[in-house]
């Protein structure tokens, strides 16, 4: 009896203990946290500095349990990548340094550093959009923006989730299809095609089936005759303030330091020093721990979690 009931507790720890300590934070403190963590990645373009980015979002996601999601970004990000660094050169023929002539198109080191930059960059933001999609819910996002703009807020959401709702529905449509016995990865070349667009057929007229129903169950229920409240309401907590007490003030010195030329790596018209100074480094430590918010909470919740079973 004893040993079920210390099983039943373990799960129902695992459980509570599988949910974020960061998700519990006021959905103001987590969307501060998104805004300046893709800021940075974009205003702080070095190579050091976007590969210690890179790798404390992938941390972030490994704890977020968006493992899977975070692998399949990964694996499209490398072509991206490569067609980034080599379309720049060729729309761009600033540098010093030619490396190959194409007809008439100059082909320098400092275009395909520079499109290297801007890809790990993009890569960044997309694997920081996979934990800001699990941690900033629907209901976080509306309570965030509705009171200011309702439509405008509305709008977005339904643009954020409308390409992964496509993807599951296309699977599903798939699945389907597959039982009877359609099969776009097997047959000629016009037979795919056509099983294709029969699948894309069905997926709009469900799409926009389900459109239909939303936009009137929105207009059955009195969505936009007056002003919208809230199913759930945050409130600021102590710990929401002691964790905007420190993380507001470093990324306003972090982001000053960014203005003064700091933590940018000079690429044109020539490549600079990829090193950096002692002041940059202290700005990468600054930018890491704002990265590593999410770890930070969790390593003190773990802590001090074995602390009180001990």
């Amino acid at each position: 009896m004893d040993q079920q009931i210390g099983k039943q507790r373990s799960r129902a720890t695992g459980a509570v203990r599988s949910r974020l300590v960061f998700e519990q934070l006021n959905p103001w403190v987590t969307f501060s946290y998104y805004v300046v963590t893709i800021a940075c990645s974009m205003v702080f373009l070095h190579p050091i500095f976007l590969l210690v980015e890179l790798l404390i979002v992938v941390g972030v996601n490994y704890i977020a349990h968006v493992r899977k999601q975070m692998v399949m970004v990964l694996e499209g990000s490398i072509f991206m990548v490569a067609f980034i660094m080599v379309l720049n050169p060729l729309i761009n023929n600033r540098g010093a340094h030619v490396i190959w002539t194409f007809g008439g198109t100059l082909i320098t080191v400092e275009a395909i550093f520079y499109g290297f930059m801007m890809a790990l960059s993009l890569v960044i933001v997309l694997l920081t959009f996979l934990s800001y999609n699990k941690v900033l819910t629907s209901q976080k996002f509306m309570y965030l923006f509705s009171r200011i703009s309702p439509k405008l807020t509305l709008l977005t959401m339904i643009t954020l989730r409308f390409v992964p709702l496509f993807i599951r529905r296309l699977k599903n449509i798939s699945q389907a299809q597959t039982v009877r016995g359609i099969n776009v990865n097997q047959g000629s070349s016009r037979q795919r095609s056509i099983g294709v667009v029969k699948m894309m057929e069905v997926l709009l007229v469900r799409s926009f089936t389900d459109a239909l129903q939303t936009a009137d169950s929105m207009s059955a229920r009195g969505y936009g005759s007056g002003q919208r409240s809230s199913y759930q309401r945050y409130r600021f907590k102590q710990r929401d303030f002691l964790c905007l007490g420190w993380f507001i003030p470093l990324s306003g010195l972090c982001f000053y330091a960014a203005s003064q030329g700091i933590g940018r790596m000079v690429v044109y018209p020539a490549l600079g020093s990829l090193g950096l100074s002692l002041t940059g480094w202290l700005v990468l430590l600054g930018v890491a721990v704002l990265f590593s918010f999410p770890l930070i909470l969790e390593a003190w919740e773990w802590l001090w979690w074995n602390l009180l079973k001990s």
